[in-house]
């Protein structure tokens, strides 16, 4: 099925500075093209993907990663298999060296098997990489992952944490969805997932309109990102996105951060909490939590506390360090 969508906002390169001022704030996915042209890891995969292997096989500590590994039957995409038991891949433990030379072992194949090893660390399994191979943009905070495979499909996700994506080698395509379209993703259980994030259980590459019939809005609303290598796409946290490696090939370097002070699992945390203690209660009740959590939580008209002296206004007051350990102190205190 062919889809037409709009394509993602284009940056030019920016300072670390200008990203932090100018493109964090939009709150949207932004490409920057050739960003990292000036990588050696670039250099590399323009002479070969064996030159490419290579070259990253140089700094391999002999660690293990997991690789994960589907038949050729599912043609490239991890997912759950038709009884939602269990799922369509499975994952073995290997050295890098060797999850390398198991993608390019099928490079000729006309039906090969769905293989990637991802999210690894480049810290811990090849550090070296980073001396030589440098981005900036995402601060020092940022923590670094490889991921490589041939050509493979990972459904429709997001992250908890900002993310900036750069492409080493092999095309991607990134289908983006704004947060609001969660009710239009028919995501999957939350308790029970690939690999850590819920999914969608629509198929970008043949939706079951019948089935999914709200789908259709997400389309509506969804941008696409081709990249090339060298090319960098910044996908702010909660952004739903599904990612399409187009080649035999394929490899990226990913940066997590978080761009806020508290850690990125809380606001998740909190939504588990609202399943537990919300999410049961009759309508009417759900619709005054709202209101709650619409005025003190959200604050998207007035500042609730604007009519209260600051010395007074308690956990309400403006966020600091202080607060936070008072706010978690009373928290665990119900809890127990």
């Amino acid at each position: 099925m062919t889809i037409s969508l709009k394509k993602t906002l284009e940056w030019h390169p920016p300072t670390r500075e200008e990203f932090q001022q100018d493109v964090i704030p939009l709150y949207r996915p932004v490409i920057i093209r050739n960003y990292l042209k000036h990588w050696p890891a670039i250099a590399r995969q323009a002479q070969s993907p064996a030159a490419l292997a290579d070259y990253i096989k140089s700094f391999d500590q002999g660690k293990n990663v997991v690789t994960y590994l589907g038949d050729p039957s599912i043609q490239g995409r991890f997912f759950y298999q038709n009884d939602m038991q269990g799922f369509n891949f499975e994952r073995i433990t290997e050295k890098l060296t060797h999850a390398i030379d198991r993608i390019l072992s099928h490079m000729e194949d006309t039906a090969p098997p769905a293989v990637y090893s991802g999210a690894v660390s480049i810290a811990d399994n090849i550090p070296g990489f980073s001396a030589e191979n440098r981005c900036e943009l995402a601060g020092h905070t940022a923590v670094a992952r490889i991921w490589m495979g041939n050509a493979a499909t990972v459904s429709t996700h997001y992250d908890m944490l900002d993310n900036i994506v750069g492409v080493v080698a092999g095309r991607r395509r990134f289908t983006l969805f704004p947060p609001q379209q969660l009710c239009n993703l028919y995501v999957g259980p939350i308790d029970f997932t690939l690999s850590g994030q819920p999914v969608s259980m629509v198929s970008l590459k043949e939706p079951d309109f019948e089935k999914y019939p709200r789908f259709k809005e997400a389309l509506a609303a969804a941008e696409v990102a081709e990249l090339e290598p060298g090319d960098v796409l910044y996908i702010p946290k909660l952004w739903w996105h599904h990612v399409e490696s187009l080649d035999r090939f394929n490899t990226i370097v990913n940066y997590w951060w978080n761009n806020t002070a508290l850690g990125s699992d809380i606001p998740f945390t909190t939504m588990m909490h609202g399943l537990l203690s919300i999410s049961h209660l009759p309508r009417p009740e759900r619709e005054a939590w709202r209101a709650f959590f619409d005025h003190y939580l959200f604050q998207l008209d007035d500042d609730p506390v604007a009519h209260i002296e600051p010395a007074h206004r308690g956990i309400l007051g403006r966020m600091t360090p202080e607060l936070y350990k008072k706010i978690k102190a009373y928290i665990l205190s119900t809890l127990r």
